[in-house]
């Protein structure tokens, strides 16, 4: 089952967010739940606070449609981890509008909103500024960050139960860090703060993008961590691998295309390709008896624009966007080099694939 997530136009009152399980062989709905938006939660660019809520709703109507790139790639970490396991409860960021004070909550499909955040203190001092909100895939507590006035950055969590006291996580210098979000990794599970995380499927990887390194593959550390030129420790990947990372196709492999809108060598143009990130050793070339480790061409170079949507569960095979002129079709194809891409005809696939978000390929 391929699940996705789409949003209503956040100016509608209420928004409203679903999350639709399509049959990858029919292309027809096999469940559907919408969770309404509180009308106290941040959805909306505008309120300049980080939630990957605001992620999934920027540009992301119930309608079938294309813009100059086509659809988004497949989800980063954090917008799976916006919702638990089984996709009843969905993370939340609340705002109070008059003081601009912060704090996280879950709402599940019923409309009921449960904070976890306690009220605003009478004492004299900064308000609370708690973002990021993502959920534990156990459902057993919401993740937070928070951000003081000297730009420290607290990773905390919440429990469900309880008195939802906050627990800390970890904390570190959040200066250069404009744009990032938290997402979950691990057992026990760990936070990582940083641009674009995507972890590995064992919970012991991750790539990320740091500001003056680029994408860039690490080790989940011990404790939660910030991930910054000075932060926690990550190689970065090799610039003759021209990769942005759209996932993990094993515990070491992530998936790449293009990093700009042309790969350099145009027999990558437009295609996608395995990078086995246990041969890099930090430098800016490829090692030494290393060739190996960047995988040959998986589709056809071409004119077309393409993305990844989908990787399935065992790794073997994706699915991508192709976007010729104003034409946007579908394709699965093997993840293994020299691969023959199949279009997807089923009339379904377009309203799957063609609007919001992909976040599980079950």
């Amino acid at each position: 089952m391929i699940v996705t997530a789409s949003c209503s136009v956040p100016a509608s009152n209420p928004a409203r967010v679903t999350v639709t399980g399509w049959d990858p062989t029919t292309w027809k709905r096999t469940l559907s739940r919408t969770f309404t938006v509180p009308a106290e939660a941040v959805v909306a660019e505008a309120e300049d606070v980080a939630s990957p809520l605001v992620e999934l709703c920027a540009d992301n109507f119930p309608v079938a449609g294309t813009s100059d790139d086509g659809p988004r790639a497949v989800a980063a970490t954090r917008l799976r981890q916006l919702f638990d396991k089984d996709f009843s409860r969905m993370a939340v960021v609340l705002i109070d509008r008059e003081t601009e004070a912060t704090g996280v909550g879950y709402v599940d499909t019923s409309g009921k909103l449960t904070r976890l955040s306690g009220e605003q203190g009478e004492d004299f001092g900064d308000a609370p500024r708690e973002e990021n909100a993502v959920f534990a895939q156990d459902g057993s507590a919401v993740w937070f960050t928070e951000t003081d006035s000297s730009d420290r950055v607290r990773i905390a969590s919440r429990s469900v139960s309880g008195d939802h006291a906050a627990t800390e996580q970890g904390s570190g210098d959040g200066r250069y860090l404009d744009e990032a979000g938290l997402a979950l990794a691990g057992d026990p599970i760990r936070g990582l703060f940083g641009k674009e995380v995507r972890v590995s499927h064992d919970g012991r990887r991750a790539t990320i993008f740091i500001t003056g390194q680029g994408f860039s593959v690490a080790d989940v550390p011990q404790r939660s961590a910030l991930f910054k030129v000075g932060g926690a420790k990550a190689t970065g990947i090799l610039y003759e691998a021209d990769c942005y990372p759209y996932g993990w196709v094993d515990d070491v492999t992530v998936l790449c295309g293009p990093r700009l809108d042309e790969a350099e060598d145009p027999e990558r143009r437009n295609s996608f390709w395995t990078l086995d990130t246990s041969r890099l050793d930090g430098t800016a070339d490829l090692p030494k008896g290393a060739k190996g480790a960047l995988g040959d061409p998986i589709i056809p170079a071409t004119d077309r624009k393409n993305t990844v949507r989908a990787i399935s569960a065992d790794r073997k095979q994706l699915i991508f966007a192709s976007l010729q002129g104003t034409r946007l079709e579908f394709f699965v194809s093997a993840i293994a080099p020299g691969a023959s891409p199949k279009k997807i005809t089923a009339g379904g696939a377009d309203k799957a694939l063609g609007v919001g978000d992909v976040l599980e390929w079950r």
